[in-house]
Order: C-alpha cells, then sequence, then structure tokens
C-alpha cells in the first residue's frame, strides 16, 4: 500500500488538503484566484476611502482638510484597527466575538482600578492579561463546550457590563496616573499614539498569521474544520488560542480609550464589537471563516472612520450613524457571500478540467 500523507494547503486558499499532484494543483488554482480576489478587492477598498475622502473634503473643507481632523482620524482608527484585528482571528477561525466593546469597557475599568496599587504599567498588564483571559473563556466555551459563538460571547458581554459596573460602584473611574496618555493621547513620533499601538498591534497579528504554524493552523481551521481535525490539528485549541488574542487586543482598545479619556468606565468600548465585525466583513473576512487578510483590514477600518466620522462633521445624528454602520455591515456580507461563490465556481471549474485531462493522460 502507498502512504498518501496529508499535507495543509495555503491557509488563506481556505485551509485545503491534498494528498496528490492533481488536487495539489487544484489547491493551487484555488489558492491564486483567492489571492488574486483579495488584491482585487483591496484596490477596490483603496478606491471607496480616497473617494469617500474627497467627497467630505469637497462638503466641509475647511474642517476636512485641516490637519486636526487628518489627526483625530487617526487616533479613532487606531483603536478601532486593534479591535478589528482581533475580530478579524475570530472570523478566520468560523466564529465572531459581540463581547469586544465590554471586555474593553472591563479591561479601562481594571486599569484604572489597579493603577495606584500596582502603578501604571502593572495595571496595564494586569488589564490585558484579563482581557487574554475573558478571550479564551469565550474560545473554551465555544470550541470544547459546543455553545454557540454568539451566545457564548453575548452572555459574556453581559456578564463583564454587569461585573464592570459593580466593580466602578456604576460610575467612570479617573486615572490618576498621567503618564497613562501614552498608550492615546501622546503623540509617536509623526503618529498618534493610537495610530502608533495599532501598527504595533497589526505587526504581531502578522507575525502569528504568517511566520508561525498557528497562523497557517488558525486558517485552515476556518476554511476545512473537519479535515483539519482528521489531518491531526488541534482544532479546539487553536480556536480558543484566536479568541484569547481577540481578547487580548479588545483589552488594548480599552486601554487606549482609557488613555484618551483619562478614566475606565464599563461603556466606554460601547458599538466597538459591530464596527469592528463591519470593519473586518468590509475588509474581506468572511463570516463562516478561512479568509481574511491584514491589509484589507486596515482598508475597512480607513472607510468606516471616515464615514462615521465624515457623516458626524456634516450633521447626522448619531442615530442615524449607527443606522448607517447596519447597512455596510449587511452589504459587505452580502457583497463578500457573492465573491466567495463567483472564486468557487471558477475554482470548481478549473478543477474539473484538471479532471478531464488528467484522465485523457492517464487514457493515452
Amino acid at each position: 500500500m502507498t502512504d498518501k500523507s496529508e499535507t495543509p494547503g495555503d491557509p488563506a486558499a481556505g485551509g485545503h488538503f491534498s494528498n496528490g499532484p492533481q488536487q495539489e494543483t487544484s489547491w493551487a488554482v484555488g489558492a491564486l484566484e483567492r489571492t488574486r480576489g483579495m488584491m482585487r478587492l483591496e484596490m477596490q477598498l483603496l478606491f471607496v476611502l480616497v473617494l469617500l475622502y474627497l467627497v467630505f473634503s469637497a462638503i466641509e473643507p475647511d474642517i476636512f482638510l485641516s490637519v486636526r481632523t487628518v489627526e483625530n482620524l487617526a487616533r479613532q482608527a487606531g483603536v478601532l484597527l486593534v479591535a478589528s484585528v482581533g475580530q478579524m482571528l475570530v472570523l478566520v477561525v468560523g466564529g465572531f466575538d459581540i463581547s469586544v466593546g465590554a471586555t474593553a469597557g472591563f479591561a479601562s475599568t481594571a486599569l484604572a482600578l489597579l493603577v495606584d496599587d500596582f502603578g501604571l504599567y502593572g495595571a496595564v498588564t494586569a488589564a490585558l492579561a484579563l482581557g487574554a483571559l475573558v478571550g479564551s473563556v469565550n474560545g473554551f466555551v465555544i470550541a470544547y463546550l459546543g455553545v454557540n459563538p454568539f451566545v457564548a460571547t453575548l452572555a459574556m458581554l453581559t456578564f463583564l457590563t454587569g461585573l464592570s459596573n459593580e466593580l466602578s460602584s456604576g460610575a467612570s473611574v479617573p486615572i490618576t496616573d498621567r503618564g497613562v496618555s501614552v498608550f492615546g493621547a501622546d503623540e509617536w513620533g509623526p503618529l498618534p499614539g493610537t495610530m502608533g499601538v495599532g501598527l504595533v498591534v497589526v505587526f504581531i497579528a502578522y507575525l502569528l498569521l504568517n511566520r508561525v504554524r498557528a497562523g497557517l493552523y488558525i486558517y485552515a481551521i476556518g476554511g476545512a474544520r473537519e479535515t483539519s481535525r482528521l489531518s491531526g490539528i488541534s482544532v479546539a485549541l487553536y480556536e480558543v488560542l484566536a479568541y484569547a488574542m481577540c481578547g487580548l487586543f479588545a483589552a488594548a482598545a480599552g486601554v487606549m480609550l482609557a488613555s484618551r479619556v483619562t478614566l475606565g468606565q464599563a461603556s466606554l468600548g460601547a458599538g466597538l464589537e459591530l464596527e469592528s465585525i463591519a470593519a473586518a466583513v468590509i475588509g474581506g473576512a468572511a463570516i463562516g471563516g478561512g479568509v481574511g487578510r491584514l491589509l484589507g483590514v486596515a482598508m475597512g477600518v480607513g472607510i468606516l472612520t471616515v464615514l462615521t466620522s465624515g457623516l458626524e462633521i456634516v450633521g447626522v445624528s448619531e442615530f442615524a450613524r449607527q443606522m448607517v454602520t447596519g447597512v455596510v455591515l449587511v452589504v459587505a456580507v452580502a457583497f463578500n457571500q457573492r465573491r466567495r461563490i463567483g472564486e468557487w465556481a471558477i475554482v470548481k471549474l478549473a478543477k474539473s478540467l484538471l479532471r478531464s485531462s488528467g484522465a485523457r493522460v492517464s487514457g493515452s
């Protein structure tokens, strides 16, 4: 008998596994098509981002073209970028996390309560560790207990909101150490502090997804869960890792928000869960798993930040902006679904042609 050992395919291509030259070739076709598709999407997103900026600049040139507005956009985008990168990780693995905003609020509250006793960096470390713990609990409940991601993270959202309010007696907690401004309010050279932190988080996520085996497994699990399990990958373990990273980055976003206002509050991250999902999905991350790129997520963050800030500048109410975010999310999901169906059809046709050509070669 011949030993046909399975090897994992390119995770960005959906985590397919192959065990022969013909399957390797068909996988390569799928990987190439998906990569081209994502690059096309990112170019389209860049066009939309530039167009939105030009439109709002034409409507309110004195405000939107000012250096101060550009800096404020970068500050807002930095926080959303950190949360969206974490959200992308759980989307890639086939889940989602609606407790991101509550985790950010909890981390900000923990930071404010602990800073007097443990110092600034001790409190920040504790807040980040608590965020990772929250994410790990989410991942454990989902991966090992089989609870639906919506139910598990909704329960965590409710629990954290109650816990944060209980610890703070329902009030905001001032942060006494003004050094906290380094994580958001201060400048990192030419960059706002939040954008500096955002770029650090993107770099960490890039290393995780592209330079270590865990990143390949995360993509593979999202694209082909059962095949990943059969190949010996500890699916549940890497799913927990994805949620732990999401919790860690959500806590980092909470620290950044607390840095800007120098206080901790349970509601500080309110709305961040929907915005992070919307930004990741706009950037090409698929609800259902297996697909997502950091560059696309960064573009999605830029589009959502310019859109919501632009609407605020021209006088659109907060409630209307929330409605727009919801509509954008639905449109992005529908667009991604249609794009994936098109890619699936192309890959299926390529595989069919490869099979027929292989049959002709073996019959000759």
